[in-house]
């Protein structure tokens, strides 16, 4: 039957099979469409079933007053008596890849905070990986190859769907890196994902880009003239892209000057060093890289920051100091926005 030439459903003086075949459903499950024959016309006895049958669902709450014409058999009908199953519901939310701290499980953090909050927008995928401290390098090789390997997995989802990031701290490093390193660039090996990211939240990220960073309730929010700890930062961080950075913050609160050259020294030794005692310890490797063996009031004050910042790195447990105290709210009001 069509209305205003729009096909609506089966309806008065219709005929065909399909009209033979529901009626017989309709005698089988309804005591009450007894009356109904055997023909294929849909005929006044039949309009007269249907808009009693719509009307006992819609009562119920089955049927939903505006997703029927009563008296005439649309799709919505069909599927509330029963008649054809209801397709299964795609799901279309966009992948949501999160990584981790330092020193934490996949479930723990702000990252894993602020996906649990936004699961009725984002397909959650959290990324395993060591989460070691010293030496870092290694372990953020691969959590930047289990990331690639899962959104490679998903990929059909995140061309259809589109995808979000996240990461705190080393986390922050892991996806930063897959941002500039595996998508921007043309011969990336995901740079097919790239027409498809939506935003990206990061917290404490080492790789910020000097002044891009957003507020939280967490702390006071890191001044417009610092930046991210590595020394090889972001590049021109798109607007979708939230780092949430703390005052006092040691990874991503460096300032551009002489003590955050020490720092980034300190973050090459984290990265790239080893933590053993003797000739080779950390704080050994600094002093050595810095030229500072015979300057005490420098020794101590590297003593110091080394401490600070393998403190900041891995007691994440204590939920205090500027690098680990981030509110998760406005990324989570920021994933959700649309």
């Amino acid at each position: 039957m069509r209305i205003g030439g729009a096909y609506v459903g089966l309806g008065l003086g219709d005929s065909s099979d399909e009209i033979a075949k529901i009626k017989a459903f309709m005698r089988r499950k309804f005591s009450y469409t007894a009356a109904l024959d055997n023909s294929a016309l849909f005929d006044a006895t039949m309009l007269a079933a249907v808009a009693d049958m719509q009307s006992r669902y819609n009562a119920s709450g089955q049927l939903a007053t505006g997703s029927y014409t009563p008296g005439i058999i649309n799709p919505e009908t069909k599927f509330v008596m029963g008649y054809l199953p209801r397709p299964p519901k795609v799901d279309a939310r966009p992948m949501l890849f999160t990584v981790c701290g330092t020193g934490v499980p996949w479930w723990v953090g702000p990252d894993a905070d602020t996906a649990r909050a936004v699961e009725a927008q984002y397909r959650w995928q959290p990324i395993g990986y060591p989460a070691k401290p010293i030496p870092m390098g290694p372990s953020i090789t691969e959590g930047r190859n289990e990331l690639a390997n899962q959104m490679t997995l998903w990929r059909d989802r995140i061309v259809r769907s589109g995808f979000a990031l996240a990461g705190y701290s080393q986390g922050a490093i892991v996806v930063g890196e897959c941002w500039e390193q595996e998508i921007k660039p043309e011969g990336g090996r995901l740079h097919w994902a790239l027409p498809h990211i939506r935003k990206a939240v990061c917290w404490g990220n080492p790789m910020r880009e000097k002044g891009k960073a957003y507020a939280d309730p967490g702390g006071a929010l890191s001044p417009i003239d610092h930046q991210g700890v590595t020394g090889t930062l972001m590049v021109d961080t798109p607007d979708w892209w939230r780092n949430y950075a703390h005052v006092g913050d040691l990874y991503s609160d460096c300032p551009d000057d002489q003590s955050g050259e020490d720092r980034t020294a300190i973050w090459q030794i984290i990265r790239n060093g080893n933590m053993v005692k003797g000739p080779d310890s950390l704080l050994s490797q600094f002093l050595e890289l810095t030229g500072v063996k015979k300057d005490a009031p420098k020794i101590a004050e590297a003593t110091g920051m080394v401490k600070a910042m393998i403190d900041a790195m891995v007691f994440f447990g204590r939920q205090t100091g500027p690098h680990v105290n981030y509110n998760p709210q406005p990324a989570i009001d920021f994933l959700r926005a649309t």
